[in-house]
């Protein structure tokens, strides 16, 4: 019989196993739940990837407004930037700071690229200062594919489970263009409707794409 998430986050549990901090069905198994783990994350090939690619050559700080599991952060920082995560979930958050605790003492991790990555339990939406980083990521849930396809992995359907949908991602993405000084970069499923008005740049992959607003110029102060 084919695996099917909870429908919220009441069918979920988050307890420790094997010295691993873990979210799952009640109903899984120990040791099958989803956690962040950074020396997982494959970053062969990294400067080609859709993701740095779409922070262009100016970016130096990068505020990653949806954390997740930090996979997008954590590729981020591996690539130079740097990265502060943002993530309001309470049981995510927790997952991200267990990674962070483990990953401190990993022999496998880069630790000039865990110096580059801090995190933040916080709606990013609020917290988001005007101007305050080079880039905003933004990374809502993704909405249900349009074409028929297998069902999402495992690890997006507990998130989903977990956090919900995103109603206020075009809120999210409207703070995300004002802290940003060169550009916000929304993450979208290749097929998905654009998130708001035409970006100016997008950046492709096979199954996500990149859509990146451009930062209006500064105005020249009158002489």
């Amino acid at each position: 019989m084919q695996w099917r998430p909870p429908a919220d986050a009441d069918g979920l549990v988050l307890e420790v196993h094997a010295g691993v901090l873990e979210l799952r069905a009640r109903d899984d198994r120990p040791g099958t739940g989803i956690h962040v783990d950074l020396a997982a994350i494959d970053a062969r090939g990294l400067s080609r990837t859709p993701l740095v690619r779409a922070m262009g050559g100016r970016v130096r700080t990068v505020a990653d407004a949806t954390a997740g599991l930090l996979g997008d952060a954590w590729m981020l920082a591996l690539a130079g930037f740097e990265v502060t995560a943002f993530e309001r979930s309470p049981a995510v958050a927790r997952l991200c700071r267990d990674g962070l605790e483990r990953a401190a003492g990993d022999p496998r991790i880069d630790r000039a690229a865990l110096a580059r990555l801090r995190f933040e339990e916080s709606d990013a939406c609020a917290a988001l200062a005007p101007g305050s980083f080079d880039a905003v990521l933004v990374d809502p849930m993704f909405p249900p594919k349009r074409r028929a396809s297998a069902l999402p992995r495992k690890e997006v359907q507990v998130l989903r489970a977990a956090v919900g949908d995103d109603p206020d991602a075009v809120d999210l993405l409207a703070a995300a263009r004002r802290a940003a000084r060169v550009r916000a970069v929304v993450k979208r499923a290749d097929d998905a409707p654009v998130l708001a008005d035409a970006p100016s740049i997008q950046a492709e992959g096979r199954t996500v794409r990149f859509d990146v607003y451009l930062a209006a110029p500064a105005p020249e102060a009158a002489p």
